[in-house]
């Protein structure tokens, strides 16, 4: 489990929580947003940042929220 403490890029807000997982998988909550979002490919990491897939899903979930 991860918490976010800092803005890092869209996706990654304060308060945020959730894990990417070695094998494909990314699971995060936004309490502040109402969001909630799982994100599951067969996928393996192969370095310590995510894939551009995670950044992309994570960039387009946060772009659909309508305020």
């Amino acid at each position: 489990m991860a918490v976010a403490i800092r803005r890092v890029g869209l996706e990654n807000v304060p308060g945020r929580f959730g894990w990417n997982g070695g094998t494909g998988t990314s699971g995060y909550a936004d309490p502040t947003e109402g969001l909630v979002g799982l994100l599951m490919t067969q996928r393996m990491m192969d370095s310590a940042q995510p894939p551009a897939l995670f950044r992309d899903f994570w960039t387009c979930a946060y772009q659909a929220i309508d305020e």
